[in-house]
């Protein structure tokens, strides 16, 4: 395979089958009508190929008009003897042969042919969707243990059993703090309120110096203490 034919993009990133195609509307012809259009559509097409066959074959023109005799004895029976129009089950429209368009072929020896109700736009616009399969790896060993219980990655059902649990995966957000997983940060507003100032007398002021003084020769003591200078001292 040459590297044009390489399809580069992700399974997950691939669009839905069909999705951007956009579909006509079908505008449907009344059930009364419809026997007027086929003999119109009829002898219409009957005509091209009288004309047809008189410019190629002038000889066998006493065999074409026996079919329009034969066209026009049909088209006068009377709409009882027809036979009753069934309604498909997907989307509910007429089965008749009148309801069915023909597909006009261009060689001249084969006759219009009756395209089938599943091919026609309106019976496939009512089908269900069809879906791509699942962009999950097959070589997960989590796969491989779901679907040992059962579970099908292609049937676009949920976790579980009975495919009661969730379809697609939780949705991410960035974390652009530092704090820990599940660490609820208070409002600006609630820290404020907490923080209230408190008011000292001169006992309490005189402790909380003795405390930083204290706590400050502690700090000094350990990170610039000289056991060399100390000793020369005579402190050691």
């Amino acid at each position: 395979m040459s590297d044009d034919d390489t399809y580069e993009i992700p399974l997950q990133d691939q669009r839905v089958f069909g999705a951007g195609i956009k579909r006509q509307r079908v505008n449907f012809v009344p059930s009364s009508t419809a026997s007027t259009t086929a003999s119109s559509n009829n002898s219409s097409g009957q005509s091209v190929s009288d004309l047809y066959l008189k410019m190629v074959l002038p000889g066998d023109q006493r065999t074409a008009s026996p079919q329009t005799e034969s066209s026009g004895g049909h088209d006068g029976l009377p709409p009882a003897n027809n036979a009753k129009t069934q309604t498909c089950e997907i989307c509910s429209l007429p089965l008749s042969e009148a309801a069915i368009s023909p597909i006009q072929v261009q060689d001249a020896e084969s006759n219009s042919k009756q395209r089938p109700h599943e091919a026609s736009l309106a019976h496939q616009v009512c089908l269900a969707h069809s879906h791509p399969p699942s962009h999950l790896d097959r070589n997960r060993k989590g796969l491989t243990y779901l679907s040992a219980y059962g579970w099908d990655p292609d049937a676009r059902h949920g976790l579980g059993a009975e495919g009661q649990g969730i379809q697609f995966p939780i949705k991410t957000k960035p974390k652009d703090d530092k704090m820990g997983i599940g660490v609820v940060l208070p409002k600006e507003s609630d820290r404020r309120k907490k923080e209230k100032v408190q008011k000292l007398d001169a006992g309490k002021v005189r402790k909380v110096y003795e405390q930083d003084k204290k706590k400050a020769e502690r700090l000094r003591e350990m990170f610039y203490r000289n056991n060399d200078v100390e000793r020369y001292l005579g402190g050691g």
